[in-house]
């Protein structure tokens, strides 16, 4: 965003691991917003930001599923404790197609009677494995580079304005100790009959372009990267026990990706050895959804920099 607004700048994209070895390309990129608003800002802040990631995805629909990974997907999201973990204001006013579960769909996940609470949409996916190699893509053609290169101090890093981005890596780039991983382990496999994405409580079903996701973990402030085989028999059993139709899947592999998680993400600036410091992370399990929003107002951000780097140096 920043190299296709300000076309005059030089703008370097420096990363430890370029996708699809990062923590973004573990994601199943389902739009089902869960942003808290910063501190001090406005309460319809939140909303804003999905109105316009939506916006963005959207958008992006026009360049069809195999360019962008960008796809319209029916969900069902199912819960056998209470109404407040599947109704979402947000997801109503942003989806056309928004409902209550009938009897007969709350009966769709196994055993019956176990989901007392659904919601039916029609949702967005965005396919991680397509929609990385697509933005690099894109802000290469902007003239943007990317230098694969490890930081280990945003204060000795090259440039006048510096945006962070690092994910969990802004624990120790910033000092952010409220930034913690919250490890999530999926599933991989091959089921090209599943075309629905589902949740049901801690287990959910998420279709994509070349595979289907399921899982999965939420495991606080723990840092292995690794699969776990024992976490991956305990996906694999709730998914199959509460959807039969996945038994005859295909295992393609584990993956286990480390949420950089946050109360609330952190989008402001900061002034650090006379130069200013974007930051842009801590957004837990929904990086992908709600980065077209968060980086629109690191641009912002970015753009109050370079006024007042202009200003001073007509000084």
């Amino acid at each position: 965003m920043i190299k296709e607004k300000y076309p005059h700048i030089k703008v370097t994209v420096l990363t430890a691991d370029e996708s699809p070895n990062t923590t973004s390309d573990v994601a199943a990129g389902i739009f089902k917003w869960g942003v808290k608003s910063p501190p001090g800002s406005d309460a319809g802040q939140s909303e804003r930001w999905a109105l316009q990631s939506w916006s963005w995805f959207n958008n992006l629909l026009k360049e069809g599923p195999s360019v962008a990974g960008v796809s319209k997907i029916p969900a069902f999201f199912f819960s056998s404790h209470n109404e407040d973990q599947v109704e979402s204001s947000i997801t109503k006013k942003l989806c056309k197609v928004y409902r209550k579960c009938t009897e007969k769909e709350l009966n769709l996940p196994q055993p019956s009677g176990k989901y007392k609470h659904g919601i039916y949409v029609h949702t967005l996916q965005m396919d991680t494995g397509i929609y990385l190699p697509y933005l690099t893509k894109r802000f290469k053609a902007a003239g943007g580079s990317i230098k694969k290169f490890r930081v280990e101090s945003l204060v000795d890093l090259p440039g006048d304005v510096i945006v962070n981005c690092a994910g969990l890596g802004a624990r120790s780039l910033a000092g952010d100790k409220e930034l913690v991983p919250l490890r999530g382990q999926v599933i991989r496999v091959r089921a090209p009959w599943i075309k629905t994405c589902f949740f049901a409580d801690d287990t959910y079903v998420i279709p994509g372009q070349n595979w289907v996701t399921v899982g999965g973990t939420l495991q606080y402030n723990d840092w292995m990267t690794e699969p776990e085989p024992n976490d991956s028999a305990r996906i694999w059993s709730r998914a199959v026990a509460a959807f039969p139709c996945l038994a005859e899947a295909e295992i393609i592999g584990d993956m286990v990706g480390l949420r950089p998680h946050r109360n609330h993400p952190r989008i402001e600036i900061e002034k650090k050895s006379g130069r200013f410091v974007v930051h842009n992370y801590g957004h837990s399990g929904w990086g992908i959804m709600a980065s077209p929003a968060t980086s629109l107002k690191a641009l912002d951000l970015v753009g109050e920099c370079l006024g007042v780097l202009q200003q001073t140096a007509k000084l």
